[in-house]
Parts: structure tokens; C-alpha cells; sequence
């Protein structure tokens, strides 16, 4: 293949990939259709420079349910917006940091628990002995052994997975296990390197966490070329964590051979009985007294590790104020975060079980709101379930005697359209079903029109979704149709 076709095919990819994750292509589609060829190049390579850094926020703001945080998360879905909003982002996201800093020495102060102390830019609290492995990052750990007994075996080591899934754990265990066999280590993130354009050559071990942060500045990749020729030494190791796979950038020849000589490997999300294991050890170490229900239930409704920790160490400084122990209903209040949902706007929540959305659905009903439910689950199970007491309509072919409606999109339309005068809230789930009855693209279609409808309206929609029941694409459609919460 010549590089022209090479060229072609690779643009044809970021596309493809661009569509895949939900962005905005329409202004890239219209420049191809009016065939302004100066256009779409111009629009392509804005979108090759700005989709990198906008993941990289996404990753961050999807960790925060504030209504700010959302509104930017569908500002983050366009890059022609982007732009206008990136020092507003910015900023947010520095205050955002700032303020959990505090928390988390608020926490420290209120509960008397204690913080891993710092050596080589490490944190002690992090190690192997606390580390759980599961199928999510076996292969990981099992480089981490390897590298130990022999440094230099893979180099560099890159760790990826999206924030929370416990990169950085495994990075300090390392190091830390490092110092323990008398190496020198030293430990860095990477925007402090893009802030002083330097980085230290005289350690044994570098770990570099948030390496996607360098890779997105184009002009340090001379830098990063350096620093891994310098740790590729005999003895000497070199260990990345980045939120996203370095073959995502545009990296010139000698920098990508030098990375595709290493190994790259993926952790991702443990599940739910992980998270328990997990979640009990960190609790242990806190020396902290927390009901095994209360662990199940933070377990089950939060899949990433770092907003687990977060939530956790909130309903533990929130216990300690009120002279109580935490319980579930303390944690759904965390988990909630009191969050105002707005009239006229439509709302996904992606979840295994509805726990979240119901409990959204509830605080609207507090505000005076009229409900109605539409869910795959029998009416009276749901009920009893979730302790509600409003209309509950069962999506299901089946003939029965209980409020009910089949999965014909016009029905359903028409139905939800009776709710939007006045203060109405829809809370719907079963999306997956509806797609099994229907073409996936027509399920959007109606998706959109009732997103259109509710946006005229003094109404409420929420719609729960399991993410592991939807095809991708069609998820990252509605991401962008909806505010994610």
C-alpha cells in the first residue's frame, strides 16, 4: 500500500473511531458533501490535535455528577465548541482538584485516619500486599513480577485503562517494592514534566503516571524519546500508566519503535465481588467500622475505584459528623449528591441496576413533580423494589392485568407525550429490549424525538441504561443526545 492509501485509510480509521466515541462529525460530514476539500483538512487536523485532550477531560469530569460538570461533558462531545470552553475547563477542572486536596485533609482531620507518607514521590500506602488481582489486570501484575526480579526485561512497561481502574496502585507498588531491594526510584507525573519541561536521569526505576498528558503535547515527544532512550539501559526500567494507547497519537517513527519494543497492557474495571475485596482491605487499613451491607451497596453502584475510595471516604467523614454509623441511606445521599435535575431536559444514567436514576427520580418527586415509570421489570416487583408509589407501566408483550404497554415506538411516544404538560417526571429502562423489537437506529430515532419533546416542555426524563447491553455506538449517541448523569 503506497502512503498515500496508507494516508487515506488512516483518516478513514480516526473517523470510524471519532463515531464510535460519540463526537461530532457533522461539520467534517457537511465539508464533505459541499466537497470543500480545504474544509475537511483544515476541520480533520483540528480534530486530530483536540479529540486527545478532550478525552483526557472527559475522563476526569465523568468522575464529578455536578450539573457543571455535565453541561461540560456535552461540550466535550464537540470539538468545535471545545475550543471556545477550554479555559473554562480548565480552570474548573484545577479548582476541582484543589477542592478534593482540602477534603481529603478535612477527611484526614475529622476521622483521625491517616495518609500514606511520601518517599521518591511515592506513596507508601500502596503496595502489593494490598493490591487484588483479578482477571481485569492479572497480565499486568504478572509484567510488574517479572520486571522486579529483572529490570530491563520489558522496557518500557505501559500500563493503560481509563481513570480509576488502579494504575496508579500498581505503579507505586512497584516503585515501593523497588526501594525495598535498595534501587532508586522516583516517581512522577507527567504534567509535572510538561510544566518544567525536565525530568530527572539519575534514578534506576522511573515511573511515569498520566503519560497520555505528554503524548498530547506534540512538542515534548523529543523529550519522551529521550527519557525512554535513557531508562532503556541495561538495569535501568521504565514504567507508563496512560488513560488511553499511545497508538491513539501522531508519533513520529523513532518514538513509536521505541514504545512498541516495550509491552502494552490494559487493566479495566474489576467487578462488583473485586470491588468488595477491595473496598473491605482499604477500609481495614483505615481502621474504619463499616456494615458489610453498606460496602455491597457502595460495591454494586460504583464500578471505578477511585470514585469507590471518594464516595467512601465522604460517607466516613459525613458518619463521624453526625455521630453515626454509616448506613445505605447515607450512601445513597452521598452517591446522589443532591443533585437538582432541571425541567425541560433529559437525563441517561448508565448503571447495571437502577439505583441511581430511581434515587433521582424520588428527590424530583419530593419537588412536587408527578412520576411515571416505564420498566422491563413486573410493576408490583418494582414497587416493592424501590419503595415507590406512582404509576408504573410494564414494557412487555405479554397480556396481563397490570398497567402495561408493548414495544411499539409510536405507542410509547404517544404515551410519554400525554406527560409533558404541566410537572411531569418519565423515568424508563428496557432500552435493550426495544431494540430487540425494533431496528437499533429507529429505537435513536425515538430516543431523540421524545429528547426534542421533553426539551419544549416543563418535563423530566430519565432513562436508565446498562451499558453492557448496548452496543457502543448507540450508547455514545445517546451520551451525546442526553446529559449524562
Amino acid at each position: 500500500m503506497d502512503s498515500r492509501k496508507e494516508r487515506v485509510e488512516e483518516i478513514k480509521n480516526d473517523l470510524r473511531l471519532w463515531y464510535s466515541e460519540g463526537f461530532n462529525l457533522e461539520p467534517i460530514y457537511e465539508s464533505l458533501k459541499s466537497r470543500d476539500v480545504r474544509g475537511f483538512v483544515e476541520l480533520y487536523k483540528k480534530y486530530k490535535r483536540l479529540i486527545p485532550e478532550m478525552k483526557r477531560y472527559q475522563e476526569i469530569l465523568k468522575n464529578y455528577n455536578e450539573p457543571q460538570a455535565v453541561r461540560y461533558l456535552k461540550i466535550l462531545k464537540d470539538p468545535t465548541q471545545y475550543e471556545e470552553y477550554e479555559a473554562e475547563i480548565e480552570e474548573y477542572v484545577q479548582k476541582k482538584r484543589t477542592v478534593e486536596e482540602s477534603e481529603d485533609e478535612i477527611f484526614n482531620l475529622i476521622t483521625g485516619f491517616r495518609s500514606g507518607e511520601v518517599r521518591s514521590g511515592l506513596n507508601s500506602g500502596f503496595t502489593f500486599d494490598n493490591y487484588v488481582v483479578h482477571d481485569g489486570n492479572e497480565l499486568a501484575y504478572t509484567a510488574a513480577m517479572r520486571i522486579l526480579d529483572e529490570p530491563g526485561s520489558i522496557n518500557p512497561l505501559i500500563i493503560i485503562g481509563e481513570s480509576g481502574t488502579g494504575k496508579t496502585h500498581l505503579m507505586n507498588a512497584i516503585g515501593n517494592e523497588y526501594i525495598k531491594r535498595g534501587k532508586s526510584v522516583i516517581y512522577k507525573n507527567s504534567e509535572e514534566i510538561v510544566l518544567t519541561r525536565n525530568v530527572d536521569f539519575d534514578s534506576e526505576i522511573l515511573l511515569l503516571d498520566d503519560f497520555h498528558v505528554l503524548l498530547e503535547h506534540e512538542e515534548l515527544h523529543p523529550l519522551v524519546n529521550l527519557i525512554i532512550e535513557r531508562y532503556s539501559k541495561v538495569g535501568r526500567q521504565i514504567v507508563v500508566a496512560s488513560n488511553f494507547d499511545v497508538s491513539y497519537y501522531a508519533i513520529e517513527p523513532s518514538l513509536m519503535s521505541k514504545l512498541e519494543a516495550g509491552l502494552r497492557l490494559e487493566i479495566t474495571n474489576p467487578p462488583e465481588e473485586v470491588r468488595v475485596k477491595i473496598l473491605q482491605g482499604k477500609l481495614r487499613n483505615m481502621g474504619a467500622d463499616v456494615d458489610e451491607d453498606v460496602i455491597f451497596y457502595l460495591s454494586k453502584n460504583i464500578s471505578n475505584l477511585s470514585k469507590l475510595v471518594a464516595v467512601t471516604k465522604k460517607i466516613l467523614a459525613l458518619s463521624k459528623i453526625l455521630g453515626e454509623k454509616p448506613t445505605i441511606a447515607m450512601a445513597a445521599d452521598v452517591i446522589q449528591n443532591r443533585i437538582a435535575l432541571e425541567s425541560g431536559t433529559s437525563y441517561l444514567v448508565e448503571e447495571e441496576k437502577p439505583y441511581r436514576s430511581i434515587a433521582h427520580f424520588k428527590e424530583i418527586l419530593t419537588r412536587g413533580y408527578q412520576g411515571v415509570v416505564i420498566t422491563r421489570m413486573n410493576p408490583e416487583r418494582f414497587e416493592k423494589q424501590y419503595r415507590l408509589h406512582t404509576d408504573v407501566y410494564w414494557l412487555t408483550e405479554h397480556e396481563t392485568t397490570q398497567l402495561s404497554i408493548k414495544p411499539i415506538l409510536e405507542n410509547i411516544n404517544y404515551f410519554i407525550e400525554k406527560f409533558l404538560e404541566g410537572k411531569h417526571v418519565v423515568y424508563m429502562d428496557g432500552i435493550d429490549f426495544l431494540m430487540s423489537k425494533n431496528s437499533p437506529d429507529s429505537v435513536i430515532q425515538f430516543i431523540r424525538h421524545v429528547v426534542d419533546a421533553i426539551s419544549e416542555s416543563q418535563a423530566i426524563f430519565i432513562l436508565s441504561v446498562n451499558p453492557k447491553t448496548i452496543d457502543e455506538r448507540y450508547l455514545k449517541i445517546m451520551e451525546r443526545e442526553m446529559e449524562i448523569i
